[in-house]
C-alpha cells in the first residue's frame, strides 16, 4: 500500500529501521503508526499502546500495511524497536525540519521515565527540549550519573539557539547552562 505524500505514514518511511533485515517481519511505519493511533485513543504507556494494538489489530492491520503478518507483534518486538530508533530522526520525520527551524523558543526539562527500570538496571533519565510553537520534541539527551545539568549543556550544544528563547526548570539553571545559551546566540535577560 502506497502512503499518500505528506501523510504521517509517508513521513515515517523516512525513519531508518534499526533492526537487522532478518528481524523485520512488521514494517516500521506500520508499528509506529499503531502506537500513534493508540496514543490518540488515550493510551499513555507503551504496554497500554501495545494492548490497544492487540485489540484493534483486525481494524488497523490493513490500513497500516501490516496485513501480511501472522498477527499482532509481541510486546518485546515493539519495545525493542523503540529502544533502537533514533529519537531525533523520528522527531524530525514527524515534525518536519522546516518547522523545527522556525521555532521561536523551547522549554527544557529533566525527567525519569516511568516504567523504564528493569531489574537492577536504573530507570532511564533524560533531558528534553520541547518546541513552543511546533509542540514537538526538538531534542533529547540521556542523563548519565544523575547529572542533568551536563546533559542539558550537551543537548543545548546540538541545537540552533540564535534569537530563540530558552526556558527551563530552575534545577537546570546553572552558570554553564547560561553560558552555553549565550555562546549559541540565545537571548539572555536578567530578572
Amino acid at each position: 500500500m502506497e502512503a499518500e505524500a505528506g501523510s504521517i505514514m509517508a513521513c515515517l518511511r523516512q525513519v531508518r529501521d534499526p533492526r537487522r533485515r532478518e528481524g523485520r517481519r512488521y514494517n516500521l511505519p506500520g508499528l509506529i503508526g499503531m502506537l500513534l493511533l493508540a496514543a490518540v485513543n488515550g493510551e499513555a504507556s507503551l504496554r497500554g499502546m501495545w494492548l490497544w494494538g492487540q485489540g484493534a489489530w483486525d481494524e488497523i492491520a490493513e490500513p497500516l500495511d501490516l496485513w501480511g503478518t501472522p498477527g499482532p507483534p509481541a510486546y518485546g518486538t515493539v519495545w525493542g524497536l523503540l529502544a533502537g530508533i533514533d529519537a531525533d530522526e523520528l522527531g524530525r520525520a514527524l515534525c518536519g525540519e522546516e518547522r523545527v527551524s522556525e521555532e521561536t523558543g523551547c522549554s527544557i526539562d529533566g525527567k525519569v521515565l516511568r516504567g523504564s527500570k528493569r531489574g537492577v538496571t536504573a530507570a532511564l533519565e533524560v533531558v528534553t527540549a520541547a518546541g513552543h510553537s511546533c509542540r514537538a520534541i526538538l531534542g533529547q539527551q540521556s542523563v548519565t550519573g544523575g547529572d542533568q545539568v551536563a546533559a542539558t549543556v550537551a543537548l543545548l550544544q546540538g541545537m540552533a539557539l540564535a534569537g530563540k528563547v530558552v526556558s527551563m526548570d530552575a534545577g537546570l539553571l546553572d552558570r554553564v547552562t547560561v553560558k552555553t545559551i549565550e555562546e549559541k546566540g540565545g537571548p539572555i535577560s536578567a530578572p
